[in-house]
């Protein structure tokens, strides 16, 4: 007789089985962790809901989700927020109708105006998508010299200049590292006319997933300056490379790229099988290019609403228009990180 499927719901707070669950599953990343939770729930307070359909003690289907509630947006429940790809995690041919029925009414509980869900629906793949990207995936599969042939010849070109030139990269994961990190990140999402996030979400990311080791800094620097460096994330088999910055001024000397490999490396020394280079939107085709570059696969990556008030699944209707971040990239710092530190609160 076949097992009866229960829900369950976990607390990232205190509990530690859901780590050992998500990281099982060929697709858990680390925007599925207990450390991700709890970088978020210190940095913006949103209340989580873990929710496990188990057979037994085996999972059949995950769903991790935060409650948002924001003046500028409402009540609404995110799988999962500022992640580039979260969302149902299905085992053994479950296709997880059981456990997302169960959000959808918990969300009519809390009276959500909609669940979003980062990630392909197996058991709704009629769905219409409410916003589509393109997520990069490099294979780490053979040894370093395999990975490194795959790489385009421009790629391998660029690592091997900035090596030439003395850029050196380190390994790091101290708060020093990200304080260094976050004003390289400014710097660059003011360039791009996108605000950046406040520190606090950065540190609370160093002291909830980094430090327990989920995670890493590479900082690359020329003559004792810093000219690129990223933050790059792990979980079970999966490594994720999630924020990166550079110096324009350092830019000629291709310390994103010894980042990138540097990076790849780590990963694959922690026992990940997979690096992925994170979502792009689908009309950036320059920074497609520099993903495929490294070898990466291209997929798509789907995100699907629920209308809780339309009980339906819905489609976008248009995207923001890119006029603002030019305005945006014309303010001064100062007011350019209170527009982050305003913003992203409301936002998920």
């Amino acid at each position: 007789m076949e097992a009866t499927v229960n829900i369950r719901t976990f607390d990232p707070a205190v509990d530690q089985g859901w780590d050992a669950l998500s990281s099982s599953h060929p697709n858990g990343s680390v925007f599925h962790s207990i450390g991700w939770a709890r970088a978020l729930c210190a940095s913006y307070g949103h209340k989580p809901h873990f929710l496990a359909a188990m057979k037994g003690n085996r999972p059949g289907a995950l769903l991790p989700i935060f409650e948002v509630n924001t003046l500028l947006k409402g009540r609404r429940g995110i799988s999962l927020p500022f992640s580039d790809e979260g969302g149902l995690l299905c085992f053994d041919g479950n296709d997880g109708s059981e456990v997302l029925e169960c959000a959808l009414e918990l969300g009519r509980q809390r009276r959500w105006k909609y669940l979003e869900v980062r990630g392909k629906i197996q058991s709704r793949l009629d769905a219409p998508a409410w916003d589509r990207f393109v997520g990069h995936e490099i294979p780490l599969t053979g040894g370093e010299g395999a990975i490194f042939s795959r790489f385009e010849n421009s790629v391998r070109r660029a690592i091997r200049k900035a090596e030439k030139s003395n850029v050196t990269v380190r390994v790091l994961k101290t708060p020093e590292a990200m304080e260094t990190y976050h004003a390289l990140h400014c710097e660059t999402r003011r360039k791009h006319g996108v605000p950046p996030q406040a520190f606090p979400f950065f540190n609370n990311i160093l002291e909830h997933v980094i430090k327990p080791g989920g995670g890493f800094l590479v900082v690359a620097e020329h003559e004792s300056k810093v000219v690129a460096a990223g933050v790059f994330l792990h979980h079970g088999r999966n490594g994720i490379y999630k924020f990166g910055a550079s110096a324009t001024s350092g830019l000629h000397l291709r310390g994103n790229d010894l980042v990138m490999w540097e990076a790849i490396k780590t990963c694959r020394s922690l026992g990940c099988e997979v690096f992925s280079m994170g979502r792009t939107a689908t009309e950036n085709w320059g920074l497609r290019r520099f993903k495929c570059g490294f070898g990466a696969e291209e997929r798509p990556i789907i995100y699907h609403r629920y209308d809780l008030r339309r009980e339906m699944f819905v489609a976008r209707s248009g995207k923001q228009n890119g006029r603002i971040n030019t305005f945006l990239s014309l303010m001064p710092m100062p007011l350019f990180r209170l527009i982050g530190k305003v913003f992203y609160p409301q936002m998920d």
